[in-house]
């Protein structure tokens, strides 16, 4: 009689437990973890391992352009560090290259280059010069999609050349023209105003710059491909509603990425003045794609920045809930022996962190990577917002920022993306 009794009592509770709606998603957006949430993750995690470990092992040389998500084949360096040329009728195609760097006496910089099709960069440029300000590319007040010089080997326009030296190992930047001072935080779109500055603002008064910057290396690349965590992944796709449409999506959408942490060091020129023998922790990123189109993002929060012990930090929080992850995390550390850490969790909400276009000043986060926890501190010091892609319909806030993680000063960015509209 007792076990009869336990029988049916469990049986209540499973047939309660998957008879009850799942949670509504926060916001109507942002996923939660439903009745069959636990079941999900474990085997999306034992899915994702497999396949990475599969990957690894392959024989095969991967499409760069058309990867898989988890990756499908070997990459050689090679293959990966070079200019790709696009598939036919892929109009949405890209080819990115983004640095960022920044030291403890207060120098920031950060040059994104993305080649789109019918020679269009997505391009933005800031530079922050201690005791003189925060300058910027003179078309940055008003378009980031610039004219590119076509080049098999190097990301080009009249005035910005990228490329790469030794893959893996040392790539330059040089700049010839024209800066003006950034235009500050701004807000696009009519849902928020413009109190901060209009939407579209002719250059100041344009001065002459030059930078002569050369990139080398801190140890081996990231792959996110291959090397993010499983849990975190698994974690991002159990809180979605699965559908065969979500994975058909997540496969359309899927973009073969690496970083790679090192130091940007040389020579900068800004007006009459010269600096030489700049150094500068840097994070440097490669993004090849046949399918890259910002206003799939509703918004984001990546932080990537070093510490003064020699650690690397990069977390990122993802909104792109009509695509696949209404609230997507990753990321990884490097330590000062160079070990490559993935996040696992991140414990922090888009959801918490402005929301409503109005970004935080001050706040604090915390993430496991494997054995490690990290409590962080995030202090704004400069914000220079901008519009991206080439609809034009995306807001970016580049925030030059401090940080402090475990007791340890940081120096870096949080880049903060916002989709203008519909939002």
């Amino acid at each position: 009689m007792f076990c009869l009794i336990i029988g049916l009592f469990i049986a209540y509770i499973g047939f309660y437990t998957l008879s009850r709606p799942d949670p509504m998603p926060i916001n109507l957006i942002y996923g939660v973890p439903g009745k069959w949430y636990w079941l999900k993750f474990r085997l999306m995690r034992f899915v994702i391992g497999r396949r990475q470990k599969k990957a690894k092992a392959g024989k095969k040389s991967d499409d760069l352009m058309r990867s898989q998500f988890g990756g499908s084949g070997q990459r050689k360096i090679e293959d990966l560090e070079k200019k790709h040329e696009f598939p036919s009728g892929k109009d949405w195609a890209a080819d990115a290259v983004f640095f960022d760097a920044a030291n403890s006496d207060g120098w920031y910089f950060t040059l994104g280059t993305a080649q789109r099709q019918k020679d269009i960069i997505n391009l933005f440029f800031i530079l922050r010069v201690p005791g003189m300000g925060v300058f910027v590319n003179e078309e940055l007040t008003m378009t980031t999609n610039v004219q590119s010089i076509p080049s098999e080997d190097e990301w080009k326009t009249k005035s910005f050349t990228v490329k790469c030296i030794k893959p893996m190992e040392k790539w330059t930047i040089s700049f010839k023209g024209k800066l003006t001072n950034s235009p500050g935080l701004r807000y696009f779109g009519p849902e928020v105003g413009s109190e901060a500055g209009p939407e579209n603002q002719p250059s100041e008064k344009a001065i002459p710059g030059e930078i002569e910057l050369e990139w080398n290396n801190f140890g081996d690349y990231f792959d996110f491909d291959t090397e993010v965590s499983p849990t975190s992944i698994a974690h991002s796709l159990a809180i979605e509603p699965w559908s065969r449409d979500l994975f058909k999506r997540l496969q359309e959408s899927h973009q073969t990425h690496y970083e790679q942490f090192g130091f940007l060091t040389g020579r900068v020129r800004v007006g009459e003045k010269e600096f030489n023998d700049i150094r500068m922790t840097s994070m440097r990123d490669h993004t090849i794609t046949s399918f890259r189109r910002w206003t799939d993002i509703r918004r984001y929060i990546m932080m990537i920045y070093h510490l003064s012990d020699g650690t690397c930090i990069h977390t990122s929080l993802i909104s792109m809930p009509e695509t696949v992850f209404s609230h997507l995390e990753f990321g990884y550390v490097i330590t000062p022996d160079k070990q490559k850490i993935p996040v696992d969790r991140i414990h922090l909400h888009l959801s918490n962190v402005g929301e409503k276009k109005r970004f935080p000043e001050h706040f604090e986060y915390s993430f496991d990577a494997g054995k490690f926890h990290y409590d962080v501190k995030v202090k704004i010091i400069e914000t220079c917002s901008f519009k991206m892609g080439e609809e034009q319909k995306c807001q970016v806030n580049e925030n030059m920022a401090e940080f402090e993680a475990n007791g340890v000063k940081g120096y870096g960015f949080v880049e903060a993306e916002y989709r203008i509209q519909p939002f």
